[in-house]
């Protein structure tokens, strides 16, 4: 799929607010470089000519300093998707094969800025461009709906070859899979287990997906605080709507009486990481037996995972549409199977 031109689906309105205010800035440091130039030196043509040039100069140095993000954005958008890396997308990212082509290229722009971006590094072990791929689709696929936001100040992630504790040290019996960092070298900084990160997109009927787990986290935190109520995403009335339901569901897993994963009754910021990989990884299950739950997360994350992966299926095994079966009546009325008439 060639790529013609940047599609403005990127922050456009961060993107704004950046040029309005490097265009600004670089106008008031050009005038006040003239300015000062001509203060010092007499009055001449060539002085006011080496005002403005230099002042012009200087301008389009800060200008393209502050912006130099989302130009280079606009050039990652131009280029061209690997084709290796699409043929990783589709046999590890059911997320990505239920969408359309239109959204495939949005997915891949995505992609590509996340990783362009966000470095990821191994600790004590080897990272290839499908541990790459699958941590930048964990971040993408929980924001797909959200055209205008990114994960704030996110700009390391640490892949560790094995499980970890609290204080990020490695060996047998630790537990933590993923976790981000808080105070000193590793405050927003990403730590995720490998074998965690290749399970989560190895098995979707487990309903995890640790990766996903740590980035819903951030999106939690996006009014502030991470305390399972991601007020950035619902409207106000839906807010108490979404405490009660999870108050409840909570309580349900304590009883036993919810396949929820265990781990999300142990606090509300815990248990929206939990349903949120739920929604993406089995949305016709939480669908099914969690409606309300299922809604109040299409709502907080602007999709609806449960059609997508449901066309997908369809398209899969109807490729070619819906189509009168071989041994159906004949439309056209003679009583006999639709292939020994009119199908011929």
């Amino acid at each position: 799929m060639k790529k013609q031109v940047p599609i403005p689906h990127l922050t456009p309105r961060k993107r704004k607010l950046n040029l309005s205010f490097s265009l600004l800035l670089a106008l008031l440091a050009g005038m006040l470089f003239a300015g000062s130039v001509v203060a010092q030196f007499p009055p001449t043509w060539q002085t006011l000519a080496g005002a403005l040039g230099g002042g012009f100069l200087l301008g389009g140095v800060i200008y393209a300093f502050f912006t130099r993000k989302y130009q280079t954005r606009d050039k990652i958008e131009l280029a061209d998707f690997p084709q290796k890396w699409r043929g990783m997308l589709a046999s590890r990212v059911p997320f990505y094969n239920a969408l359309d082509p239109a959204e495939k290229i949005k997915f891949e722009n995505e992609i590509q800025v996340f990783l362009h971006e966000v470095r990821i590094t191994g600790i004590r072990t080897s990272i290839d461009d499908e541990i790459r791929l699958l941590v930048a689709s964990s971040a993408v696929i929980p924001i797909f709906g959200f055209p205008e936001w990114e994960y704030a100040d996110l700009g390391e992630i640490l892949i560790y070859p094995e499980n970890f504790d609290a204080d990020f040290q490695m060996g047998s019996g630790k537990r933590v899979l993923g976790m981000v960092g808080s105070g000193g070298a590793m405050e927003r900084v990403m730590i995720l287990s490998k074998p965690a990160l290749e399970h989560g997109f190895q098995d979707a009927r487990d309903k995890k997906n640790v990766a996903v787990h740590e980035f819903a986290h951030l999106i939690d935190k996006a009014d502030g605080s991470i305390d399972g109520v991601p007020r950035a995403w619902l409207d106000p009335e839906w807010i108490r709507p979404w405490e009660k339901l999870m108050e409840q569901k909570m309580a349900e897993i304590v009883a036993g009486n919810s396949d929820i994963n265990p781990y999300g009754a142990t606090a509300p910021q815990e248990f929206f990481a939990v349903v949120s990989e739920y929604f993406f990884e089995a949305p016709q299950i939480l669908q099914d037996r969690h409606p309300q739950l299922y809604a109040l997360l299409e709502r907080i994350f602007h999709q609806d995972t449960r059609s997508r992966y449901a066309r997908a299926a369809r398209e899969m095994f109807r490729p070619y549409g819906a189509r009168i079966g071989r041994n159906a009546p004949c439309p056209c009325g003679s009583g006999k199977k639709y292939k020994q008439c009119c199908l011929g």
